[in-house]
C-alpha cells in the first residue's frame, strides 16, 4: 500500500517499459519535483484484438498477458528507487487491457497525465494514435513528451499559446500550478477562434488580469494568424528558450487537421519540447 502523505498534486506517468524511465518517466519525475506531487507510475499490459482470432490464440495470449501483468506488478522497487532518487512520494501500478482506457480512467483522479510520444507511431496516424486518443478522453491535461526530449528540466520557462478557445483555456487552467512556479511565462496571443454557433456577444476571457490575479507575471507577444502556425509557434518557443509549451489540442476536428494541416498535428509530430495540452 502506498504511503499516506500530504501532497498537493497527483501526477500520473505512463511507463511504456518497466526497466527504464524513458522520456515520460524522466520528465514526469522532474514535473513532480517542481510541483511536490505524488507521482504514480502506471504500466499497461495491452491485449491485442489479434488474441481473439481463434480459441487457441485466446488461451495462449491471455496466459502470456497475465504473466506479463504479474511481472509488471513486481516492478514497484524500480519505481520506488526512482522516486527516492528524486526525493518524491508516489506509487506503482499496473493494469491490463486497452492502454488508452487505462490512462483515461486513471486521469479521473490525476492533475496531470504524462505520456511519451513515440518517434514512430505504427498503430495509427497522428490524430488516432495512443497519445491523441488519450488527450481526447482524459479528464485532466496531458503532458506529451517526445521520445527524444530536448531538455530534462521542465517548467522553468513556459510558452503559452492563447487564442480564446475552450481547449486553450482548459490547458492554461491545468497548467496554473506550473505557471505559478515558472521563472518566465510568455503568452503568444493568436487570433481568437470564432464561435461555431456564430454568437458574437459571449463573455470573453481577458487573460492578462486573470493570470495576474493568480500571481503570474507573464510577458505577452502578438502571434498573427498564418498558414504555418505550428512551425512558427515552435520557433517562438525555441527563441525564448522554453522548456514547455502549453496549448489547446485539436481545436478543429481531427479530420480537418489531418487533411489541411494544423498546429496540433505539426507539434505532435515535430516538437522536441514537451507539450501540456488539453481538449
Amino acid at each position: 500500500m502506498a504511503e499516506s502523505v500530504a501532497c498537493p498534486f497527483d501526477l500520473l506517468v505512463h511507463m511504456r517499459r518497466t526497466d527504464a524511465l524513458g522520456s515520460a518517466g524522466t520528465v514526469g519525475l522532474a514535473l513532480a519535483q517542481r510541483l511536490h506531487a505524488f507521482a504514480t507510475g502506471l504500466h499497461v499490459v495491452p491485449i491485442s484484438p489479434v488474441a481473439f482470432a481463434s480459441p487457441e490464440a485466446v488461451a495462449l495470449y491471455v496466459n502470456e498477458a497475465e504473466s506479463a501483468y504479474r511481472d509488471a506488478l513486481q516492478r514497484a522497487p524500480f519505481w520506488q528507487a526512482a522516486l527516492d532518487a528524486h526525493g518524491l512520494h508516489g506509487a506503482w501500478n499496473a493494469s491490463q487491457g486497452d492502454v488508452v482506457e487505462s490512462l483515461c480512467h486513471a486521469s479521473r483522479w490525476s492533475d496531470l497525465v504524462v505520456v511519451e510520444r513515440p518517434q514512430l507511431n505504427p498503430d495509427a496516424p497522428t490524430g488516432w494514435g495512443l497519445v491523441s486518443r488519450t488527450v481526447f478522453g482524459a479528464s485532466s491535461p496531458v503532458v506529451v513528451v517526445p521520445e527524444r526530449v530536448r531538455e530534462q528540466c521542465v517548467g522553468r520557462r513556459i510558452a503559452v499559446a492563447w487564442n480564446q478557445s475552450r481547449e486553450a483555456a482548459l490547458a492554461i487552467r491545468g497548467a496554473l500550478p506550473l505557471l505559478a512556479r515558472a521563472e518566465h511565462v510568455q503568452v503568444f496571443e493568436g487570433e481568437p477562434v470564432e464561435n461555431p454557433l456564430g454568437l458574437r456577444f459571449l463573455p470573453r476571457l481577458d487573460l492578462r488580469p486573470w493570470l495576474a490575479r493568480h500571481g503570474i507575471d507573464a510577458g505577452y507577444s502578438a502571434f498573427p494568424a498564418r498558414k504555418d502556425c505550428g512551425p512558427a509557434l515552435l520557433d517562438a518557443a525555441h527563441a525564448m528558450d522554453a522548456d514547455l509549451v502549453v496549448m489547446g489540442a485539436w481545436g478543429h476536428s481531427r479530420i480537418t487537421e489531418l487533411v489541411v494541416g494544423g498546429t496540433t498535428r505539426h507539434l505532435f509530430q515535430h516538437s522536441d519540447l514537451p507539450l501540456l495540452v488539453a481538449h
